[in-house]
């Protein structure tokens, strides 16, 4: 067949799909399609070998990567807030699943640890301090109590509770005393 005989393609990412054009004709191969395929096959291929649960958690680790990096060149909350967890719940898994660490409460630790980051980035954009030091202390709390429960022989969910009730107070006084 001769080059005369060919017609010109092109392919254009257009929306949710690539969009391509060969012969005058259009096909698109939606994304989220092919995200959704991805996605499916990883789960399911976790679900019958280790070594492949721990490839799925590095390829949300690699997503919420992109997302904080779309967050840093965009500025979107959204961006932010799904990419801090999707990043620390596949990083927990991740390090379960490469036997780097034990025991349950890395996700919520890490959730934690995100959530806070997150106070000086709202502060600098002049939306305050509040609830994100709130939240993440009591994620951070929770997270690393379950964590020294599977490290310790004594049972430090019982503190939990107790010292959540004294953070919240702390938080409760501290705003009173700046707005009185």
């Amino acid at each position: 067949m001769s080059d005369k005989n060919q017609s010109p393609k092109a392919v254009r990412i257009d929306g949710l799909g690539f969009a391509t054009d060969v012969s005058g004709g259009r096909g698109t191969v939606p994304l989220l399609g092919i995200f959704l395929i991805v996605f499916g096959a990883l789960l399911a291929a976790g679900q019958l070998v280790d070594v492949a649960q721990v490839g799925a958690s590095a390829l949300f680790l690699a997503l919420g990567l992109a997302l904080l990096f779309v967050w840093l060149r965009d500025h979107s909350d959204t961006a932010l807030y799904i990419g801090l967890f999707v990043t620390a719940l596949a990083l927990a898994d991740l390090l379960s699943g490469a036997n780097v660490v034990s025991g349950s409460g890395w996700g919520t630790l890490f959730l934690g640890i995100g959530v806070v980051a997150t106070a000086p980035i709202r502060a600098r954009e002049g939306k305050g301090w509040g609830w994100p030091l709130v939240l993440g202390g009591l994620l951070l709390v929770w997270g690393g109590g379950a964590i020294a429960t599977s490290y310790m022989n004594i049972n430090v969910d019982r503190l939990v509770g107790p010292v959540l009730l004294v953070l919240l107070g702390i938080w409760i006084v501290t705003r009173s005393r700046r707005h009185g």
